[in-house]
């Protein structure tokens, strides 16, 4: 007889409401029994199931608490505004997952097909894209669906928008449960900040997986939704810490065995004073010592030479960087003085055996020419530009200028 009352009920509000689920969730064996009436009772009296008022108010207000806030550090920001959001009871996080079922049901049943747990309807009602995108997966659905039958304008229409407004209610409990979910996402994001990549981008990428977390959740399994939603979260955190941390990506599985490394040596250090050796990881981690070291050669990072090194950008990392092929500055001649010694040695000569010593050796240009190319800029022979070089030459073995040039072959 209480049952028949709690029907009668939501058959005569023409809705749903959280404290009409109270019952179910205390006994989830009668929510069994009576789950196929509920959701035939759904469709076919077109009852609501929109999250309560009080639900959408609490997350209007969460979303309005920055409003006077001056946003100069984003992650204050969004931290204050999480702040907001109360936590989640085991019975309420119930209630969520209830309702957000209920929806799945009343969505496959309105659109003729098969019952949640089938490919094709996880494929629609578990879909994590936008909502038309979503909602013109599930039209394109109906129109190859075998046993579909032809029906009047009017009824099609109707049909399509009571498919619209169930899509959006599935969407709507989605987002409560994502919401009261979120404030447990920074606190394992913070456990993985400085390994290459900000924190608000761990955060962006856990709230991903976090709605991912909301498709595959099965009450059934006896175990809590934020408990399950904390394993998709460090999942999404792992992954993007593979795929954007480091030039040269690393598995998932290379990066957590690299975290049990890293915490390892952290303890080992705080303890002792000093890193644990790789034979000594491999006994903690039950793993050969040579899977260590190969882990701790992936662990090494790569990094850009360009890197800015200063604000302005005018000072990068290959600024830094010695040249290997370079000479040493201590062995190589003074550059300025050895070109000072040179100009004073070529002033003594005429300025034609200048420039074909100049041309001849590539003194200005590290260019040195042939006796054809001097000889076709100067207007001569080939043998009149060797006799102008061999007479310069000998000018410049003159002790005067001899001794100018001497003391830096002696170096």
């Amino acid at each position: 007889m209480v049952e028949i009352d709690r029907f009668s009920l939501i058959r005569s509000r023409g809705r749903i409401l959280l404290s009409d689920l109270e019952p179910w969730v205390q006994n989830p064996e009668l929510y069994e029994r009576e789950r196929a009436r509920l959701v035939r009772l759904v469709v076919q009296r077109r009852i609501a199931l929109f999250p309560d008022e009080s639900i959408a108010a609490s997350q209007r207000t969460a979303n309005s608490t920055s409003s006077d806030v001056t946003p100069t550090d984003l992650y204050q920001v969004y931290m204050r505004e999480l702040r907001q959001i109360p936590r989640m009871e085991r019975s309420e996080e119930f209630r969520f997952v209830i309702a957000l079922e209920i929806c799945k049901e009343a969505l496959a049943l309105e659109c003729n097909l098969p019952k949640p747990g089938n490919s094709e309807i996880e494929q629609i009602a578990n879909s994590t894209t936008s909502e038309d995108a979503t909602f013109l997966r599930i039209l394109e659905k109906l129109r190859t669906n075998p046993n579909r039958r032809s029906q009047p304008a009017d009824r099609a229409a109707a049909r399509i928008e009571r498919i619209k407004v169930r899509l959006d209610e599935m969407l709507a409990w989605k987002r409560v449960l994502v919401f009261r979910t979120l404030p447990l996402v920074p606190g394992m994001a913070r456990r993985y900040k400085g390994m290459g990549v900000p924190v608000l981008d761990l955060i962006q990428e856990a709230n991903a997986s976090l709605m991912k977390a909301t498709d595959r959740y099965d009450w059934r399994k006896s175990v809590r939704f934020v408990v399950y939603a904390r394993w998709w979260v460090q999942q999404g955190v792992l992954k993007s810490l593979s795929c954007q941390s480091r030039t040269v990506r690393t598995p998932v599985y290379m990066a957590q065995k690299l975290k049990k490394i890293r915490d390892l040596n952290d303890r080992s250090v705080t303890e002792t004073g000093s890193r644990m050796s790789a034979e000594a990881l491999g006994v903690a981690l039950d793993e050969p010592a040579e899977r260590i070291e190969r882990a701790l050669a992936a662990a090494k990072m790569t990094v850009s030479i360009d890197r800015e090194l200063d604000p302005s950008g005018e000072f990068t990392l290959r600024d830094t960087l010695a040249d290997p092929h370079a000479d040493d500055v201590n062995d190589a001649p003074a550059g300025p003085s050895l070109t000072n010694r040179i100009d004073e040695a070529l002033s003594s000569l005429t300025g034609r055996e200048r420039l074909v010593l100049e041309l001849r050796y590539g003194l200005h240009d590290n260019h040195a020419e042939t006796l054809e190319a001097v000889s076709q800029k100067l207007g001569v022979s080939r043998e009149r530009v060797r006799q102008i070089q061999e007479q310069a030459i000998r000018k410049l073995k003159a002790p005067s200028q001899h001794l100018k040039l001497v003391e830096f072959l002696q170096e």
